[in-house]
């Protein structure tokens, strides 16, 4: 199970991977765990790759507080943390049970509903746009389990938000603190199921640049796209999720 001391030795595939993905997720709000997480499975073959990868995202949504903060929806942030903390450990106990192919095709299907959500094809029926404090706790419970089993809680956060015809400022800015919120949590669950890896603290230390770098080129990136992009963007990466999940 390779790890990486020496920055020098770190894949260039991994380090763009890393880069892209952080880029993306500070400008959507989405996307780290989609774009990283299958390389970094492929690259570190192994389970830590999952801790690498929660590490990291936590990491973005650390740096991207204080610009995040001030526009996020607490109303609707309270019940899915709620729900976050409920799903959790059951996301947990299904990365102990379950293979990846099955973890990975339980979150195809979750995230492709939630992208037919988010286009608003389903404008018309009502009852895919009504935002109530159950919904939102579901919607919390579904990226808890997804958190801790593949590192992937955003897309059915920012499908939700999305739905519910947020301003798509608001969307990033309560999905990032949701990852801000639930991340520790699930590598604390990650730890007493499974244990924190050995490849955990240097493969995370060696990719820690081209995070802070794609992090920082993804906030300058934000400030020129319209609030509509950002909102096709964010469908988009749902789409991508989907495809990757079921293909990857």
């Amino acid at each position: 199970m390779p790890s990486f001391l020496d920055p020098g030795t770190v894949p260039l595939l991994l380090v763009g991977a890393v880069f892209f993905a952080s880029l993306l997720q500070a400008v959507t709000g989405i996307g780290f765990g989609v774009i990283a997480g299958p390389v970094l499975l492929v690259t570190m073959a192994s389970a830590g790759a999952i801790q690498v990868s929660i590490v990291l995202s936590f990491l973005i949504a650390l740096m991207l507080t204080p610009i995040t903060v001030p526009y996020v929806n607490w109303r609707l942030l309270r019940p899915l943390f709620a729900g976050v903390c409920i799903g959790t450990p059951l996301g947990a106990l299904a990365y102990l049970n379950l293979s990846l192919e099955h973890l990975k095709l339980f979150a195809a299907v979750v995230v492709g509903v939630m992208t037919v959500i988010a286009t608003g094809v389903l404008a018309r029926f009502p009852f895919f746009q009504t935002d109530t404090r159950a919904r939102r706790g579901a919607i919390g419970v579904v990226c808890g389990i997804l958190n801790s089993a593949l590192a992937m809680p955003g897309p059915p956060v920012a499908a939700y938000v999305t739905a519910i015809k947020s301003d798509p400022i608001v969307v990033r800015s309560t999905t990032l603190v949701t990852f801000l919120l639930s991340y520790p949590i699930a590598l604390g669950f990650q730890a007493m199921f499974v244990g924190i890896s050995d490849t955990l603290l240097p493969t995370a230390s060696a990719l820690v640049l081209p995070t802070i770098a794609g992090t920082v080129s993804g906030v300058f990136l934000s400030r020129k796209l319209k609030p509509q992009h950002l909102m096709w963007l964010t469908v988009l990466f749902l789409m991508t999720s989907t495809l990757m999940l079921i293909f990857g």
